[in-house]
């Protein structure tokens, strides 16, 4: 097939420290290799909620009600950032020293000789989650991440990505870089390679299956499929694949 619809690849860089609970173990919180597209579409500007949400009840599929079959964000994939700066932006080795995690602790319990123990029937805050101590692993300023905009019936030229963003549950400032590609449709056997929602795909994986587990929504990282499939120019490394046609939350609509 020769048909073809640009898409934007965008790639964001972490300018503070930043959380988001892909995870939680024991008292860990931790901020995984992934940003889901359930906050890139909020991030880039596409849709807004509401500034208080009662009852902590997301409205992804209201919001982007009229704009997610005009186009598709794809998640953030975390880059290895030594070789994609060496390979794309031509930086030697000994220049390469950014990104990565790191690991701190809170403590946020009276500092009270005496502290009231409450029993599990008489705690005045039962049934919340209000933690008093844990730790936190963040991402460090400088990792980079990958998403692509694919644009079904949009232009291009039409669309504006915000140069800043807020991301992660702190809102912490990330910048935003795009380049316009153009993605190729094809046809047959194929093996996605960049991730995509598993809500977002009606079709079933015949192998090679790879996914995460993610809150509010899992990732499928890799995974073989018949049918019609994308492909998007990479530079510097391989060509990006994805089926088609990716819709946000389309299972769940």
């Amino acid at each position: 097939m020769s048909e073809s619809f640009p898409a934007v690849e965008c790639t964001i860089e972490t300018m503070d420290r930043t959380l988001y609970a892909s995870r939680e173990v024991g008292d860990l919180v931790d901020a995984g290799d992934f940003i889901l597209n359930t906050a890139l579409y909020y991030a880039f500007g596409f849709t807004s909620g509401s500034y208080v949400n009662r009852g902590n009840r997301p409205s992804y599929i209201e919001d982007t009600s009229e704009i997610y079959r005009r186009m598709y964000i794809t998640p953030a994939r975390l880059e290895p950032t030594e070789e994609y700066l060496r390979r794309v932006c031509g930086l030697s080795r000994a220049a390469v020293h950014i990104g990565g995690h790191s690991v701190s602790c809170w403590n946020a319990r009276t500092h009270r000789y005496a502290v009231k123990n409450w029993s599990a029937q008489d705690d005045p805050n039962k049934g919340k989650n209000i933690p008093k101590f844990g730790r936190e692993r963040v991402l460090d300023q400088q990792n980079l991440f990958t998403a692509y905009i694919l644009l079904y019936d949009l232009d291009a030229e039409s669309v504006e990505i915000p140069r800043y963003i807020r991301i992660g549950k702190k809102r912490s400032k990330a910048r935003v870089t795009t380049r316009i590609v153009e993605c190729e449709i094809g046809e047959g056997e194929f093996l996605s390679n960049h991730p995509f929602g598993i809500y977002d795909y009606e079709e079933v994986p015949i192998g090679d299956l790879v996914s995460v587990r993610m809150r509010p929504v899992p990732l499928i990282i890799q995974a073989r499929y018949r049918g019609m499939y994308v492909r998007i120019p990479d530079a510097g490394r391989g060509d990006v694949v994805l089926p088609y046609k990716l819709e946000f939350l389309k299972n769940k609509r």
